[in-house]
């Protein structure tokens, strides 16, 4: 049996290399590289038409839905796998709605991992067993075409503290503002990295304003 070649588009390199040496431990699956931004990624596609692209759930400086759009275009014959550092609602539709043939939570295990992307790769379906039952619940409700896709559900507090993070505000500014503990509002921001699925400040503030979740603040 041929190996399925495989590319990883992820910002992390240790994750990329870890997936590398999950899927090549498997063996029927060859590493073609893996891509860390958007720009990397179209140069790696212009040598490569892999079997399947593993796509993380957050890439620097690139909107997600623009990014999957684009996969399509340029490697049509490709089946992708959204990678997500959380199972969230909100990532899981969109992505199925941009194309992608699987979602794995970066939660996985390596046999999760393998499984998903053997799947994947021959042109099944492969969903995480979190992302399968909140969109079973979506369905259930809502029409996956057309519906609009939920926001992440954010306390009171953690929209305030969202809010002034977005804005530039450091950590000893909003504890000091909101009478809290640097260590109370450090809590706040990681419950909302686990929320959207972001492992960075950066990405925390990139994501928000990309998908203009303060709107209704």
């Amino acid at each position: 049996m041929s190996k399925k070649s495989v590319i990883v588009v992820d910002d992390f390199p240790v994750v990329a290399l870890g997936l590398k040496n999950i899927l090549e431990g498997a063996l029927d699956f060859e590493f073609k590289g893996y891509a860390v931004n958007i720009y990397a990624m179209r140069a790696l596609l212009k040598h490569q038409k892999p079997d399947l692209i593993i796509v993380d759930s957050v890439i620097p400086r690139a909107d997600l839905g623009e990014t999957l759009k684009e996969l399509r275009q340029t490697a049509p014959l490709s089946n992708i796998l959204l990678f997500c550092s959380a199972d969230e609602e909100f990532t899981s539709v969109l992505g199925l709605r941009c194309g992608v043939r699987g979602i794995i939570s970066k939660r996985a295990s390596k046999d999760e991992i393998v499984k998903a992307a053997r799947t994947v790769s021959y042109g099944g379906t492969f969903l995480s067993g979190t992302a399968a039952e909140k969109l079973t619940t979506y369905v259930a409700k809502n029409d996956l075409g057309t519906a609009e896709v939920s926001k992440p559900k954010f306390s009171t507090r953690e929209y305030m503290v969202l809010k002034r993070l977005t804005g530039g505000d450091n950590m000893s500014q909003i504890a000091r503002d909101f009478n809290l503990s640097p260590k109370t509002v450090a809590t706040y921001r990681e419950r909302l990295m686990a929320k959207i699925g972001v492992r960075t400040l950066a990405g925390l503030i990139r994501y928000a304003l990309q998908n203009d979740l303060l709107s209704d603040a």
